[in-house]
């Protein structure tokens, strides 16, 4: 009898048929929404190697799908009206190449080595992407048995229960798994080792930025697993489902159908670049709402940024309420939105705002440590492009759109997008997989110039966010200099921040 089967005797391996509810928080449409859709399984056509993709099919059919197999040698026309493509590790990635790439339908995949093919990583093996196997990595290849929750407010992560722990992705046998780097757009949800560096499983929506700059076509879907250990997935019935601690560790499976369920599902509709609907959409949320906004009143570069601001946000409709740096926590009582602006002190405001259960805007990302947006390392963990003596990055005026359907990114296109019309400061923090990342710096894909928590997110440190946070990267006078699009990032982001809205 194997380790895997000796483990739990009440605790199995669930193969033919998902033995788990998905979960009322859910917000994945269930599987019989799919019934009958069309699968294509692309596999490699050796059938001397131990692998256990016969397991997936049937697996795949259990929950109401027609699968159709595919070799690699098989031209991507072959996909032609399915509604995903699945790619066995099985399938040789110097035979597939990139013709899967550029295919308008989703695509859930274990076969790393194809990763740099899809553009989901660079193409450096041992850097973007590995494949860990016990013969080579033995004592790695035990550790990739836990994974991390990464990420646990997403779509996928909800139907799956993940939660911001270890849990165990394999059951306890040497096996081969694979890990990847994802590019500016891709979306964290497991991990191994605690960072995000090593993607045991990530996703891209469509439209996302994937490694190499392009859009990805459609949904994309990394998994961990290789060629014969899908039956090691963990998974619980009976009477281990009924605990709480062992069904949020034996999750493998249902992890896995969640990510098919999303990758099946419907993405949203893109946003439309439409500054007035902008305007129009915000000032009907504007309407009885408080903002505080927070300032260094004495200030002197940035004062003038800080009226404009203030007059643009009262324009819209809404309350604002002017605080100085100084002035206690307590201002905060009754708004429904507070904005730290870049005027503000580190070391006057102190760690005020942190903990407050209303949403929040800095402008200033120097406090991204003392916000929790981001890790406690400047310069590696946050900083800025062009500001003089304290950084080695030039004055930039661009920020690049790595998300275009989040509504933080006001309906523009992915890629380079001026910001201001002069080169200057743009702030950048690195956050946790758990963020909604919209922007980052150009050439800096790791450094993340506008992006969001929702209420409930694992930000850093594991601190759990109260409400929604964001950060802005304007500088103390950028206000004034900046141009219609980075204006409409601006609204966007106020409109995302205060308004609840889902992405």
């Amino acid at each position: 009898m194997s380790l895997a089967r000796r483990l739990l005797p009440w605790c199995v391996v669930a193969i033919l048929a998902p033995a788990y509810a998905t979960g009322a928080r859910s917000k994945l449409p269930p599987w019989s929404a799919f019934a009958g859709r069309r699968v294509v399984f692309v596999s490699g056509a050796a059938t001397a190697v131990p692998n256990d993709d016969a397991r997936v099919r049937a697996h795949l059919r259990a929950l109401g799908l027609r699968v159709d197999r595919v070799t690699d040698a098989a031209p991507s026309a072959a996909a032609a009206g399915a509604s995903l493509i699945v790619i066995s590790s099985t399938a040789d990635s110097n035979r597939l190449g990139g013709k899967y790439a550029d295919v308008h339908v989703p695509v859930f995949t274990w076969d790393t080595a194809d990763y740099p093919n899809l553009g989901l990583t660079g193409p450096r093996l041992h850097r973007d992407y590995d494949v860990v196997g016990p013969t080579q990595h033995f004592a790695e290849s035990f550790s990739m048995l836990y994974g991390y929750g990464a990420n646990t407010t997403s779509a996928l992560s909800r139907a799956a229960g993940l939660k911001a722990q270890l849990f165990g992705t394999l059951y306890l046998e040497p096996a081969t798994v694979g890990w990847g780097r994802p590019g500016p757009g891709g979306r964290v949800i497991v991990d191994f080792s605690g960072t995000a560096r090593k993607a045991g499983v990530f996703t891209y929506e469509r439209g996302a930025m994937l490694a190499g700059g392009a859009p990805a076509p459609a949904r994309r879907v990394a998994f961990y697993l290789s060629d014969a250990n899908f039956h090691l997935l963990t998974a619980v019935h009976g009477p281990a489902a009924r605990d709480p601690q062992l069904r949020d560790w034996y999750l493998g499976l249902r992890l896995f159908d969640a990510s098919l369920r999303w990758a099946l599902a419907a993405p949203p509709p893109p946003p439309r670049y439409d500054p007035a609907a902008l305007d129009a959409r915000i000032s009907a949320v504007a309407h009885g709402k408080k903002i505080l906004f927070v300032e260094r009143i004495d200030a002197g570069e940035g004062r003038e940024a800080d009226r404009q601001i203030v007059a643009h946000l009262r324009r819209l409709g809404f309350d604002v309420v002017i605080a100085d740096q100084m002035d206690p926590e307590s201002r905060a009582a009754g708004m429904d939105l507070v904005m730290i602006s870049s005027t503000c002190s580190k070391y006057k405001l102190a760690n005020k705002y942190v903990d407050i259960k209303v949403p929040l805007i800095t402008l200033e990302g120097l406090l991204a440590d003392t916000l929790h947006l981001a890790g406690r390392k400047r310069y590696r963990d946050y900083g800025e492009h062009g500001e003089e003596k304290e950084s080695v990055d030039p004055p930039t005026r661009y920020v690049d759109i790595v998300d275009p359907a989040s509504s933080m990114a006001a309906g523009l296109a992915i890629g380079p997008v001026a910001f201001t019309h002069s080169p200057g400061v743009l702030k950048w923090a690195r956050p946790t997989p758990d963020a909604i990342v919209v922007a980052t710096l150009p050439g800096s894909p790791a450094q993340r110039s506008i992006f969001g928590y929702v209420a409930g997110a694992t930000m850093a440190d594991g601190f759990v966010a109260p409400a929604r946070r964001a950060l802005l990267p304007l500088d103390n006078p950028s206000y004034g200099d900046m141009t219609a699009a980075g204006k409409a990032l601006f609204d966007a982001v106020v409109l995302w921040t205060i308004s609840g809205a889902r992405r």
